[in-house]
């Protein structure tokens, strides 16, 4: 397409509808004698003329009349896009992408999901349900949920939880046929569900914090998950001790399918975020995606799981 293709139809449409150069070069702001230059330029651009000019009228030739049937339709749904674009700028539409962790979907995210397509029903939510470090703007997605922790410092980071306490879980059938742990010494006699990090595919090492000292206990390597949800699922089966956040174990601790312990030897950590880079909060669906995660965050308190007892 040419760049000068649009040149002078602004001003052709003026006086067509204006009927004269000089009402039509004043709803432009420029002089009669600017108006008249640019109808000479598109004119002899295309070598037809376009106006029959007297002393006392202008009117359009019968090549000038279809092009201003033509031009009038097209003009009219030029403007009507450019101002459905101006009110996109307003209303949330479009798509919202975001990557969330399993672990955040159901408790966190699914009740400011349902919340968001009541209000914003014009836009669409593509979620990926999805445990490793993503690259938000290499992926496409405009906004993601993680751990404090592994959040970018360049990132925006909106809290959605408090810090989050981590504890050793198991079921009250394999701590009533196995026995309970009183020490940390005695966890690598037990059968264990570790989690293995998806993105560089190693063992999580079980880590605790006792007099001030870093203690690491590998346990047994007999049942290995990279979803963090399997481990809980596996722990409530009573297949083995898993290290799980509170988080991610609340509604099974209250409904005593889960039993925590040595939550005292564990450092929290800094909760979950919603993050995104900070040229992308402007778009009004993120915009109202915040917002709403923000208020949901702040109204609703978090529960510290009951029912867990600790080891000395």
């Amino acid at each position: 397409m040419k760049r000068d293709l649009f040149d002078g139809l602004t001003h052709f449409l003026a006086v067509a509808r204006h009927g004269g150069f000089t009402p039509a070069a004043e709803a432009l702001d420029m002089t009669p004698t600017a108006m008249s230059k640019a109808i000479r330029v598109l004119e002899a651009r295309y070598q037809t003329k376009l106006f029959q000019r007297t002393t006392r009228r202008v009117r359009l030739t019968e090549a000038g009349a279809e092009l201003y049937q033509r031009l009038e339709r097209a003009a009219n749904e030029v403007s009507e896009a450019l101002q459905a674009l101006s009110v996109a700028q307003l209303v949330p539409t479009g798509t919202l992408r975001l990557t969330v962790p399993h672990m955040a979907m159901e408790r966190m995210i699914e009740p400011i999901l349902e919340r968001f397509q009541e209000l914003y029903p014009m836009v669409k939510l593509d979620i990926s349900l999805n445990d490793v470090l993503v690259d938000l703007v290499a992926e496409g997605f405009d906004a993601g949920v993680r751990l404090g922790e592994s959040i970018d410092q360049d990132m925006v980071a909106i809290r959605l939880t408090p810090e989050n306490r981590w504890a050793i879980a198991a079921s009250p059938a394999y701590l009533a046929k196995a026995g309970r742990p009183k020490r940390l010494e005695d966890l690598p006699r037990h059968k264990a569900v570790l989690y293995r990090f998806p993105t560089n595919r190693s063992l999580y090492v079980w880590e605790f914090e006792r007099n001030g000292k870093t203690i690491k206990v590998r346990m047994p390597e007999q049942l290995i998950v990279d979803d963090r949800l399997a481990a809980v699922r596996l722990a409530k089966r009573g297949l083995g001790l898993a290290f799980v956040g509170e988080m991610e174990v609340a509604e099974e601790v209250e409904r005593g399918e889960l039993e925590l312990m040595f939550e005292e030897f564990i450092p929290r950590d800094a909760g979950l975020f919603l993050y995104f880079p900070a040229a992308m909060q402007s778009q009004p669906k993120l915009r109202a995606f915040i917002d709403l995660a923000k208020s949901l965050a702040t109204t609703t308190k978090a529960r510290r799981p009951r029912g867990g007892r600790s080891a000395s």
